[in-house]
C-alpha cells in the first residue's frame, strides 16, 4: 500500500464509528453528564407510582439535554460523522418509550416497558457501538 493509499485510508469516515474528535469530545462529555444525572434521579426500590414515573421523567429530561448538546454541534460536523444523527435518534427513540411507559404507569394502566430493537437486537446494542464511551446506562432500560 502506498503513503496515499494509507493516508487516505487512515483519515476517511468509519461509517459505524463517531471518530471526529470535535463530535466524539462534545458526545462523550455531554454523555458524563447525563450519566451523573441519571444516576442521582433514580427511584429507590419500592417507590410509589409518582416517584417512579418522576424519575423517568426526570431521566429523560437528561437524555435529551445530552442529544441537544450534541444537535448544538455545527450541522457540517454532524453530516461528516456519518453515524452521529442515527445515535441520537436512536437516543430521542428511547426517550419516547421511556414516555409512553412513564404516561402508562401515571395513568394506572398496565405499564410493560419493552426495549426497542434494531435489526433484531436491543436497541442499545447499536447505541454503544458507535466508538464512544457512552454506554447506555442500564437504569435507562431496566424499567420493571
Amino acid at each position: 500500500m502506498s503513503c496515499a493509499g494509507l493516508w487516505t485510508y487512515a483519515n476517511h469516515d468509519r461509517p459505524t464509528l463517531i471518530d471526529n474528535p470535535p463530535v466524539s469530545e462534545v458526545a462523550e462529555d455531554a454523555c458524563a453528564t447525563m450519566r451523573t444525572a441519571v444516576a442521582a434521579k433514580a427511584a429507590p426500590p419500592g417507590a410509589p407510582v409518582d416517584t417512579r414515573v418522576r424519575s423517568i421523567r426526570e431521566r429523560n429530561a437528561a437524555l435529551t439535554a445530552m442529544v441537544a448538546r450534541v444537535r448544538d454541534l455545527d450541522p457540517a460536523l454532524l453530516s461528516e460523522d456519518r453515524p452521529t444523527r442515527a445515535w441520537l435518534a436512536d437516543w430521542e427513540h428511547l426517550v419516547e418509550v421511556r414516555e409512553r411507559y412513564a404516561a402508562d404507569l401515571a395513568a394506572g394502566r398496565g405499564a410493560h416497558f419493552v426495549v426497542p430493537t434494531a435489526d433484531g437486537e436491543p436497541l442499545a446494542v447499536r447505541m454503544n457501538s458507535v466508538g464512544l464511551i457512552c454506554e447506555v446506562p442500564a437504569q435507562l432500560v431496566d424499567l420493571q
